[in-house]
């Protein structure tokens, strides 16, 4: 993963859920050296930042969005896609043309909230698309530039989001597979996972060490592929005729694991494209 240290920037991240947490955290442990203002409409999750004694001081809790807009070179926004118009209006009259606007919501196209944002101040958007590997650093991000930002923006945004994990640049038109493939995929890739560690509960084994044994068992065929190795050879790799591995893979087939797998992420996708569409 990228260790680069994040440039010193004042960023901002509207909405402290699952992913603009993961967020916070992964700027924090890779040192931004810049401070940090957070907001989110459910002061009960701010209290944890606020209460904590130990919290670090470069976050700053602020009241509302709009001053987190205010004080912040670089706006994340992670709410859900419901409540994007509507904190995109509100922070709008604080988007100056210096600032850039990050969104990680799911299926919103930049020309949407570059509409949000009106004609007054800038319109400098990117869209991301993470995954919740972010809380522990391993998030797959695509990233795309809407029509006013510029290739250093998009490359600001790379610095931030590599403190999290893996960033790729794709296509607008691309996003809506990277939220089925990746945003969601990571969900069904941890079903599977949960699913063989069942496997080995069921032939003896005590939940928690098949569960450990199943997913760093993943993480390794993951690495073999990263590392070069198509699925197709390393399927080859441990199948010996008339041996366990060919007559486990028989089973999947038969039972349509591998089409149920490809079913999950063209649904996602699909679910996508709808929300794209309703923006």
């Amino acid at each position: 993963m990228n260790e680069r240290k994040a440039k010193r920037k004042r960023i901002g991240i509207i909405g402290v859920g699952n992913i603009g947490t993961s967020i916070l955290r992964g700027l924090l442990a890779a040192e931004q050296e810049g401070r940090i203002f957070i907001s989110d409409e459910n002061k009960e999750k701010l209290r944890f930042f606020e209460a904590d004694p130990e919290s670090d001081p470069r976050v700053e809790v602020c009241e509302n969005n709009e001053e987190v807009a205010e004080q912040s070179e670089v706006v994340i926004l992670a709410v859900k896609p419901n409540d994007v118009r509507g904190v995109v209006e509100g922070i709008a009259p604080f988007m100056n043309k210096e600032k850039i606007l990050i969104s990680v919501a799911a299926g919103m196209p930049t020309g949407a909230i570059e509409e949000y944002l009106g004609e007054a101040g800038g319109k400098r958007v990117i869209r991301v698309m993470p995954n919740i590997g972010a809380r522990v650093r391993e998030a797959v991000s695509a990233i795309c530039k809407g029509e006013y930002a510029s290739e250093e923006d998009e490359e600001t945004a790379k610095e931030i989001l590599s403190a999290i994990g893996k960033v790729y640049s794709v296509k607008e038109s691309e996003m809506d597979v990277i939220t089925g493939l990746s945003g969601s995929g990571i969900a069904f890739f941890a079903a599977i996972i949960d699913a063989m560690a069942d496997g080995g509960v069921h032939e003896g084994l005590l939940h928690d060490l098949s569960l450990a044994i199943s997913a760093e068992t993943a993480i390794g065929a993951a690495k073999l592929v990263l590392a070069g190795n198509k699925p197709s050879e390393i399927k080859a790799m441990t199948s010996s005729p008339g041996g366990t591995t060919i007559r486990g893979l028989y089973a999947m087939e038969s039972r349509g694991v591998k089409a149920a797998m490809m079913e999950a992420v063209i649904e996602a996708t699909r679910h996508a494209r709808e929300i794209s569409k309703q923006s």
